[in-house]
């Protein structure tokens, strides 16, 4: 082949699948859109409900993998993903009042309620990942999502935006906050404004909610979207009051490369 091509060098790529009945579900993308071959076996779930296409798909090496929209969001290996966005060992959250917004599949809520705070109140808007997740996901989300209620936790279904007008209006103070939404956007586009400006509504109505002292954590993106962090952080800079931040990172196994994560706080509490 390479006398024929006229080329010095060759080199054989192993090939997309195509044509297998679970070939179609094999392949997502990494966070800067390299393609991942993923050894999916089975289909466990694939509906779509009325804010998202839902896909749990069972892979040799992750267990059971919640992808969202075309997204993977977290499998039963991933524990590495909850432990490194709440920093476990480093933040003590005994006796504390936690705000979770998304996060869904669970395994927030679940490692949240083993530090002993006062209370955790989880807002996410579709119904059905958490349904699916508590019946597919409990390697992860364990016995978080059986039950709305209990001695110190609340699930609340409903629009992020909304229920945080609702929780100001109330007068609710929170130690910690963490948004698990939707991941960073990859630029800043006229395409992708309106992602941009749901992410400031969230922080920016998050830290309003945040007593002396307390902390807006999320997760950023995978370190190989140098722009997309980028952008991130200059939006952090822009915002009103002026807060700092810190990064960190972990190598989360089912997004196959290493994730970044942020904690932010308001300057003023310094």
């Amino acid at each position: 082949m390479g006398k024929k091509l006229g080329s010095s060098e060759t080199n054989s790529i192993i090939p997309i699948k195509r044509g297998g009945p679970l070939d179609r579900f094999r392949y997502l993308t990494s966070s800067d859109e390299r393609i991942l071959e993923y050894d999916v076996d089975r289909v466990v779930a694939n509906v779509r409900s009325p804010f998202q296409h839902i896909q749990i798909l069972h892979t040799t090496n992750f267990g059971n993998l919640l992808v969202l929209d075309g997204f993977q969001n977290l499998a039963e290996s991933d524990l590495v993903y909850t432990e490194t966005l709440i920093r476990r060992g480093r933040i003590d959250y005994t006796g504390k009042n936690v705000l979770i917004l998304g996060a869904g599949d669970g395994a927030l809520l679940w490692e949240l309620l083993k530090e002993k705070p006062k209370m955790v109140t989880m807002v996410e808007i579709d119904e059905m990942v958490m349904k699916l997740c508590s019946q597919h996901l409990r390697t992860a989300c364990g016995t978080a999502l059986d039950s709305y209620t209990g001695p110190n936790h609340q699930i609340i279904v409903g629009d992020c935006l909304l229920e945080l007008d609702k929780l100001k209006a109330s007068g609710a103070q929170f130690d910690y906050v963490f948004s698990d939404l939707t991941d960073i956007p990859l630029s800043t586009s006229v395409r992708q404004e309106k992602e941009w400006q749901f992410l400031r509504s969230v922080m920016e109505k998050s830290l309003e909610l945040l007593n002396k002292d307390g902390r807006f954590l999320t997760h950023g993106s995978g370190v190989s979207s140098i722009q997309s962090l980028k952008n991130f952080e200059a939006h952090l800079a822009n915002l009103e009051p002026a807060v700092r931040f810190e990064r960190w990172q972990a190598f989360v196994p089912s997004f196959m490369e290493d994730w970044v994560f942020y904690q932010v706080w308001r300057t003023s509490e310094e």
